[in-house]
């Protein structure tokens, strides 16, 4: 009968076999697989800054890794070292409690010298059941720290156990027999004979013995308390091991990861310099930068790749803002130009037209004086009469006031014409506006008047429309370029018949105009061109090719849309779209 003797214990639960450094090799052979592994975890498709974070974080990750493994298991081996030390000092200290509890199962010494006072016998009594009750105690204590090992003396303990219980038992039955406090001399003599006998008798005895091998268990306590010590020794070199080993690898595998990082950033870099040297040393916009990474090289070759692509977009860009340029210019001549007309026209218009007024009063009353005297003197002097005939006075009676009529209707006409103008321009109504689009196209083709007198019909078909927000000199732009476009269409066409349809209607929070002619149509290839700055089917000298395209900006400037539907020979009929309040 012995106690155990503490070995080191694996992590699993195996005994370890005792060694000057038994280190986990297979859980170390694990983490240099790991890191094989992490190696292709830094993808060349990352960016230059996440490969420098992941080469850092992997190494750093590793450190830490191996670290807290070593710590980790050099503190699983600690701990069940000190674990084992403090089980058997508890185990120590419980058997020497226990040795000394049963050193006082001493009948002789606690009932006989006490028989003849009943009080304290009693108290004997007493406090023998409690050494009993504590006895009992102690070895159910000492029986469980050989839970983890059965064979931990777990049999002798039991043994003893039982050999307790009997001795009691045997013991209280003997001195419960009595009562000291009504018994007579007789009988107090028959129980302390009783009690000598069971001195002697084999359940005192083996009792004893028990109790003896209690200095052998104790013995072996303390061995095994100074193996456990031993033990934690041992674990704490074996836990500093683990940590430099662990530390050491890290190490190793942090720089491997460190190299493996520069690879992926360093090649790309160099493949990028290699074609910017040669494309800047031989001008050669074929060559391409065969980098498909995704980090910032990648990018970067990529940006070399697409510069012959981005001059085609800044010529793009440049042609627009040419074509502004030009929009803004042409605007501002053009509204420069309509005033200054305007207002040349517009006062002596109102000079003659104020005084044709008078002109008709005064030529009516001498024709009226003439009628008179022809009344009163129907005889006129021979030279009178002479003169008459010459000038053709009926003639003059007759055909004076049908001139002064056409003259007023000639002023009348050119004050029109003047009041388009302003309309058409809008000089000063510069700033966005609510304005009413019907008025706008009636200006129009007042302008247009000239044209349309050649044999082109204008058919309008106005549906009620609200007041639109916009810029009126653009919108009537708008429909100049586009009404412009339709006459000429139709001038180089053969149809005798030759029309301009007019559409206007509203549609929630928008209005739509449809101008459609019946000329010969857009071929359909051409379609896709129509809006492209300086793009014109025009023979040289007669178009600009930049109508459609200021068309096509103004009318996104006020948030609309432009669409042209064309079916080969049935005419082409542009649709514009607004919305009736204007956005930002």
């Amino acid at each position: 009968m012995q106690l155990q003797t503490p070995h080191p214990v694996e992590a699993d639960g195996r005994e370890a076999t005792q060694s000057s450094s038994p280190l986990p090799a297979s859980g170390f052979s694990g983490l240099g697989q790991t890191a094989t592994r992490l190696f292709k975890a830094i993808d060349p498709q990352f960016s230059i800054r996440n490969k420098i974070c992941w080469g850092y974080g992997i190494s750093l990750g590793i450190a830490v890794l191996g670290t807290t493994i070593g710590l980790t298991l050099g503190n699983l081996y600690h701990r069940q070292a000190r674990d084992q030390l403090t089980n058997a000092q508890r185990q120590g200290a419980a058997l020497s409690q226990l040795q000394i509890t049963m050193s006082n199962f001493r009948p002789e010494r606690e009932f006989i010298p006490v028989l003849r006072n009943a009080t304290r016998f009693e108290a004997a009594r007493t406090e023998f059941l409690q050494r009993v009750e504590k006895v009992q105690r102690l070895v159910v204590e000492i029986q469980s720290f050989s839970a983890t090992d059965p064979t931990i003396v777990y049999p002798f303990f039991q043994a003893f156990r039982v050999e307790v219980e009997e001795y009691a038992q045997s013991l209280e039955a003997i001195v419960s027999q009595v009562d000291l406090a009504t018994a007579t001399p007789d009988q107090v003599t028959q129980l302390q004979q009783r009690l000598n006998r069971f001195i002697n008798s084999p359940a005192y005895t083996k009792l004893g013995r028990y109790s003896a091998e209690l200095d052998t268990l104790i013995l072996a306590a303390e061995e095994q308390n100074r193996l456990a010590e031993m033990a934690l020794d041992q674990a704490e070199l074996l836990r500093m091991q683990i940590i430099v080993i662990s530390m050491l690898l890290s190490i190793v595998i942090a720089a491997l990861l460190a190299v493996r990082t520069s690879q992926t950033i360093a090649r790309p870099m160099q493949t990028v310099t290699q074609v910017a040297q040669s494309v800047t040393e031989r001008g050669d916009f074929s060559l391409r930068a065969s980098v498909n990474t995704a980090d910032e090289v990648g990018h970067l070759a990529q940006s070399l790749n697409q510069l012959i692509e981005w001059i085609a977009v800044y010529t793009k860009e440049l042609c627009e803002t040419q074509t502004q340029l030009i929009q803004t210019e042409k605007m501002s001549s053009l509204g420069q130009m309509v005033a200054g007309i305007a207002h040349e026209i517009n006062n002596p218009v109102n000079f003659i037209y104020g005084n044709l007024n008078y002109v008709n009063t005064y030529t009516e009353d001498l024709l009226k004086l003439i009628r008179l005297y022809q009344q009163h003197y129907p005889q006129a002097n021979p030279e009178i009469q002479a003169q008459i005939e010459a000038i053709e006075l009926e003639f003059i009676q007759d055909d004076l006031p049908r001139l002064l009529s056409s003259m007023r209707i000639g002023s009348e006409r050119i004050r029109q014409i003047v009041l388009s103008l302003r309309n058409f321009s809008r000089l000063d109504e510069a700033e966005r506006k609510f304005s009413d689009l019907h008025e706008g196209i009636d200006s129009t083709l007042l302008l247009l008047n000239h044209r349309t007198k050649q044999g082109i019909q204008i058919i309008k078909h106005y549906n009620d429309l609200p007041p639109v927000e916009c810029y009126p000199a653009q919108i009537n732009q708008v429909f100049m370029n586009i009404l412009n476009n339709a006459i000429d269409a139709l001038l180089e066409n053969s149809k005798p018949e030759k029309q301009v349809i007019i559409q206007t209607e509203a549609e929630g929070d928008r209005v739509r105009i449809r101008i459609q002619d019946n000329g010969l149509g857009i071929p359909e290839n051409l379609l896709g061109k129509l809006f492209d700055p300086f793009f014109t089917t025009k023979p040289i000298g007669q178009g600009t090719g930049l109508g459609l395209a200021i068309c096509y900006q103004i009318i996104e400037k006020h948030k609309g849309s432009i669409q042209v539907h064309s079916p080969l020979g049935k005419g082409a009929e542009f649709i514009v779209t607004l919305p009736i309040h204007f956005v930002q």
